[in-house]
């Protein structure tokens, strides 16, 4: 033997509880992969590309009008009447003023007969129908839990509108 084995001091194992498992290092890599792939397909349902900026913008204050409109219930116990509008949001301190859209039109807020409630944005011409920019934009529902969000009741209810 030479004098350099003999002074190396012997490495000890690890024991085998400190050493990471490759089971459980493949469990972590699935969760990276899978949380990325979730983030991803969240990023990507949330920016539509069919929709101009402004679009976007009306889509992104109509959500946080909608949450408004619920901390509003869970304060007084129930939704504004459509005659009431915005403004017991005003009245309790939610919003400071009447909210417009990128466009400088009032949001509309609409109450079906069934009680679901929306609001919504008539586009940039500021009329009910339309196409591109002057598309109508609409919330997904507030009262009662009910969703106004396909495509289909998004049809009726700005048919309920126009009546």
């Amino acid at each position: 033997m030479t004098t350099e084995h003999a002074t190396s001091t012997p490495r000890l194992a690890e024991p085998a509880a400190a050493r990471p498992t490759r089971t459980g290092r493949l469990l972590v890599a699935g969760v990276i992969v899978v949380a990325s792939a979730g983030a991803f397909g969240i990023a990507s349902l949330t920016f539509d590309k069919t929709l101009s900026p402004l679009q976007r913008q009306a889509r992104a204050e109509i959500r946080g009008l909608e949450g408004y409109f619920k901390s509003f219930h869970r304060i007084t116990g129930r939704f504004p009447s459509q005659a009431e509008n915005f403004y017991p949001l005003l009245q309790v301190g939610l919003i400071k003023e009447m909210p417009q859209d990128p466009w400088g039109n009032p949001y509309q807020y609409r109450m079906s007969d069934k009680g679901n409630g929306y609001i919504m944005s008539y586009g940039s011409d500021g009329v009910a129908g339309g196409s591109g920019d002057a598309a109508d934009l609409i919330s997904g529902g507030v009262l009662n839990n009910a969703m106004v969000g396909t495509e289909q009741q998004q049809q009726q209810a700005a048919q309920e509108e126009s009546r």
